[in-house]
């Protein structure tokens, strides 16, 4: 009799156990995962209003950049036309709604900076510096969307 108390004991493990095991995997299956996931970067690709303020050379510039997304690194965008450098890009990292100018050289021009993207995405403020081998420009510029 000990012998058949044990057995169905242990049929009584194993089943809760695979009920258990079971139960789990239908929790796990019930979280919809997207199938298409949402690039943050989708939200600032666009040709943007640059207003650029310059500490050289004085006043203000208006002209175009356009923001593209980098398609190795989905970390990264590229800045074409950044400080006016026409035919020029440089890139930048974004994290939420942070953006990191890591120093690079383009046309000469050693730039490094930060951004900030509004909550909206409507304004990206920028504060860089561009050593233009003459001197250091400390500049700041606020993209607005056309």
């Amino acid at each position: 009799m000990y012998k058949l108390h044990t057995i169905r004991k242990t049929g009584n493990y194993v089943r809760n156990g695979a009920f258990l095991v079971l139960f789990v995997l239908v929790l796990i299956s019930c979280e919809k995962l997207s199938d298409n996931p949402v690039d943050p970067r989708d939200n600032i690709v666009d040709t943007w209003k640059c207003v650029e303020t310059s500490q050289a050379f004085g006043g203000q510039t208006t002209y175009s950049v356009d923001v593209s997304k980098d398609s190795k690194d989905s970390t990264k965008v590229w800045l074409d036309n950044f400080y006016n450098l026409n035919g020029f890009k440089i890139y930048a990292k974004i994290s939420g709604l942070n953006f990191t100018i890591p120093v690079q050289t383009v046309d000469g021009n050693v730039i490094n900076g930060s951004g900030v993207v509004s909550a909206n995405y409507k304004t990206i403020n920028w504060t860089y510096k561009v050593n233009y081998g003459s001197g250091i420009d400390n500049v700041t510029a606020v993209y607005t969307r056309y």
